[in-house]
C-alpha cells in the first residue's frame, strides 16, 4: 500500500510538472494579443467576465479601446447601450478566480502592470489553472477506476485518455476553453458518486450536486451525467426506483434545487443585465437545426474534426463498449446508450465541427466515462495468451497516440484551423505530411469546397436560403460583381507547376432571366492579370431552381514564378440573383489528359 502512495505522489507529480513545462513552452512566443495566447477568441469569452467584474465593473467606459477586436471577438462591446457582451456562461470564469485573483494580487505587490487582466502574467496563470485542473480530473478519475482496475490497469488508461485524445491539446494549448474544466467535473462527480454508493454519506450528495450544477452551468449539455445518479452500478429496475425515491425526498431534492439555484443565480443576474430577460439564448442564430438531420456520419469520420479522424485511439473505447455489451457486463447497455446520445446532440448541432477545433472537443469530458470500457479492453490486453494479439492490440494504442500527438504539435506549428470542407481527404492527407506522419503528399492533386467550413469560406456571410448539400452555398451578387471562389499562388503547388485545372461547380439561379455571369479564371501578378478565362453560365445554369454543373478546363501557361496568384471568381456585373455550390478542382500535370469544356448535368 505504502509502495502503490509512493508511485501515484511520484506519478502525478512528473505529470504535473511536465504538462507545466509544455503548456509554458508552447505559449512562451505568445502575444498578448494573438490567436496562440490563452486569452484569444472563444478563450476571451469565457474569460471576460473576471476583468469585467473586478476591472470594469461591466463599464464599457472604462474598457480599453477595441479590446474585443484585439482578443479576437470571443466578446463584443456594445458602447451604445454600455454592455459587455458574451454568449459563454460564466463557469470557466468562476472555476479560474482563484488563479486570476493571485494573478491581480502578483501585480499590485510586485508592482507590475495588470493591463486590466490581460497582462502576460493573466495569461501564464491560466495555463497554469488548466494544468491544475488536468491533474485533478487524471486524478480523481484514477481513484474513480481504482473501484474497477488493478493499478497497472488505471496507470495506462488515464496516460493514454491524456495523451492519445485531443485532451491532451485542450489542456496545454487551448487551456482556457472550456473542457478541461467539464472533464475535470465529470471526474469529480464520478468520484463522488461513487464514494455515495458506497457510503451513503450525504455530503457526497451535495458534492455531487455542486459539480452537476458547474458542469450544467459551462455546457448545457452536460446536463445527461445526472442520469448517472440514477443507473450507474445500478443492476435492477428496483434499485432505480430506489435511487429515485430518494433523490426526491424533501432533504435532497431540496438541497438538489438550492445549489443548482444558488450557482446559475449570477448567469440570470447577467442574462437580465445584458437582455432584459431572466433567460436568455445568448447563441443567437446557432442552436440544434441539424435535428432534422444529424451529420452522424460527419460527426465521427469527417476530416473536418472527425472524431475517429483526429483521436483514433476512441475506436479502442468503442471495442471496449462491444466487449462490455457481449460480455455483459455492468453499465455496458448504458455507456453505449450515453455514446450514441452524445453523437447525436453533436450531429444536430448548427456547426456540427465546433468551428475552429481539434478534432471532436464536445466528448472531451465523456472520455471519463468511457475510461471504464477502455479499462475492461485493456485488461484483457494485458490477461491475453495470444502473445501476437496483446502486442498488436497495444502497438496499435502507441501508434494512436503517436498520431494525436503528431497532429497536436503540427497545429501548435501552423494554423490552428482545418481548412478543407467536409469529405477533402487530398487535404487531410497533406495535412498528415505536414504532421510527419506519413511522407509528404506532393504534387496537389485536388482542392474541394462544399462551403460548409466557415473557416475557409471565401465570402463574409454565406447563404443558406438555397443550398445542393449541407447547410450552406453562396450568394453570388458581392458589391463590385466579382464574388471569390478560390485561389492560391503557384508556389504553394511545387515546381513543375500544373498545366491544367478542371473545375467543377454547381450553381442555381431563382429566376428565369439570363444572368450575364460567369466563372472566371485570372492568374495574377499583384494587381496585374497576366492571363484569364471564362466560363458563360447562362447557357448551362437555364432552369430557375434547379442545381445545375458548370465545368471548364482552365490553362495555367507554363510560368516560373512561385508568386504568382491563380484566382476563380463568379463575374457578375449585374449582381443577378445566382447561388453558388460544391466547388471541386482536379490539377492536371500533363497534357495527355484530356481536358473537358462547359457541361451541364441535373
Amino acid at each position: 500500500m505504502g509502495d502503490n502512495r509512493k508511485f501515484e505522489r511520484w506519478f502525478f507529480y512528473l505529470l504535473f510538472c511536465g504538462s507545466l513545462a509544455l503548456t509554458w513552452f508552447f505559449h512562451k512566443d505568445s502575444a498578448r494579443f494573438s490567436d496562440h495566447n490563452e486569452l484569444w477568441s472563444d478563450r476571451a469569452g469565457y474569460y471576460i467576465y473576471l476583468p469585467a467584474t473586478f476591472y470594469y465593473h461591466f463599464d464599457t467606459r472604462k474598457i480599453p479601446a477595441d479590446l474585443d477586436v484585439l482578443t479576437g471577438g470571443g466578446f463584443s462591446i456594445d458602447t451604445l447601450n454600455n454592455k459587455i457582451d458574451t454568449k459563454y456562461t460564466y463557469g470557466v470564469a468562476l472555476m479560474a478566480s482563484p488563479f486570476f485573483l493571485a494573478s491581480s494580487l502578483v501585480s499590485r505587490m510586485a508592482g507590475y502592470d495588470s493591463e486590466n487582466g490581460f497582462s502576460i502574467l493573466f495569461m501564464r496563470m491560466m495555463s497554469l489553472a488548466a494544468v491544475i485542473y488536468l491533474l485533478l480530473g487524471l486524478w480523481f478519475l484514477k481513484k474513480f477506476l481504482d473501484s474497477y482496475f488493478q493499478p497497472a490497469v488505471t496507470y495506462f488508461v488515464i496516460t493514454l485518455i491524456f495523451l492519445g485524445t485531443n485532451l491532451f491539446y485542450y489542456s496545454l494549448i487551448d487551456g482556457m476553453m472550456s473542457h478541461v474544466y467539464s472533464f475535470f467535473l465529470f471526474a469529480l462527480f464520478l468520484f463522488a458518486l461513487k464514494r455515495l454508493q458506497r457510503s451513503g454519506s450525504r455530503r457526497w450528495f451535495i458534492l455531487i450536486c455542486i459539480t452537476f450544477s458547474m458542469a450544467v452551468l459551462i455546457r448545457p449539455t452536460n446536463i445527461i451525467l445526472g442520469l448517472l445518479f440514477f443507473t450507474w452500478d445500478a443492476e435492477s429496475l428496483a434499485e432505480w426506483t430506489k435511487r429515485i425515491k430518494q433523490f426526491l425526498k424533501p432533504s435532497y431534492f431540496l438541497s438538489f434545487l438550492a445549489i443548482l439555484f444558488l450557482f446559475f443565480l449570477p448567469q440570470l443576474i447577467y442574462w437580465k443585465y445584458l437582455s432584459g430577460n431572466w433567460l436568455h439564448f445568448s447563441y443567437r442564430d446557432e442552436g440544434f437545426t441539424n435535428w432534422p438531420h444529424p451529420r452522424v456520419a460527419e460527426v465521427l469520420l469527417s476530416p473536418v474534426n472527425g472524431l475517429f479522424i483526429y483521436s483514433p485511439l476512441v475506436l479502442f473505447f468503442l471495442a471496449g463498449i462491444l466487449l462490455m455489451l457481449v460480455r455483459r457486463r455492468q453499465n455496458g447497455w448504458m455507456i453505449a446508450l450515453l455514446f450514441m446520445v452524445v453523437t447525436l446532440i453533436c450531429a444536430s448541432w448548427k456547426m456540427w465541427y465546433f468551428g475552429c477545433s481539434y478534432g471532436q472537443r464536445s466528448y472531451i469530458e465523456y472520455f471519463t466515462l468511457f475510461a471504464v470500457p477502455f479499462g475492461y479492453l485493456v485488461t484483457e490486453v494485458f490477461n491475453a495468451r495470444r502473445f501476437w494479439l496483446s502486442t498488436t492490440l497495444l502497438f496499435l494504442m502507441f501508434l494512436f497516440t503517436y498520431v494525436n500527438l503528431r497532429i497536436t504539435l503540427s497545429l501548435y506549428r501552423f494554423e490552428r484551423c482545418y481548412f478543407g470542407s467536409t469529405w477533402d481527404w487530398d487535404h487531410y492527407l497533406r495535412s498528415l505530411g505536414r504532421a510527419g506522419i506519413i511522407p509528404p503528399v506532393h504534387p496537389l492533386q485536388s482542392y474541394e469546397n462544399d462551403f460548409e467550413n466557415l473557416a475557409r469560406c471565401p465570402v463574409f456571410k454565406p447563404a443558406v436560403i438555397f443550398t445542393r448539400s449541407g447547410q450552406y452555398s453562396i450568394d453570388a451578387r458581392e458589391k463590385g460583381g466579382d464574388t471569390p471562389l478560390y485561389s492560391t499562388t503557384l508556389g504553394e503547388f511545387g515546381y513543375p507547376y500544373p498545366k491544367m485545372m478542371e473545375v467543377e461547380v454547381w450553381g442555381l439561379k431563382p429566376g428565369s432571366r439570363p444572368t450575364g455571369a460567369s466563372l472566371r479564371y485570372t492568374l495574377n501578378r499583384g494587381p496585374v492579370v497576366l492571363f484569364s478565362d471564362s466560363q458563360p453560365m447562362d447557357s448551362l445554369v437555364k432552369n430557375s431552381l434547379t442545381w445545375s454543373k458548370v465545368s471548364k478546363s482552365f490553362i495555367i501557361p507554363d510560368v516560373t514564378d512561385s508568386s504568382l496568384q491563380i484566382s476563380l471568381f463568379v463575374d457578375n456585373p449585374r449582381r443577378a440573383p445566382l447561388f453558388i455550390d460544391d466547388l471541386r478542382i482536379t490539377y492536371r500535370y500533363h497534357w495527355n489528359s484530356t481536358p473537358f469544356s462547359g457541361q451541364s448535368n441535373k
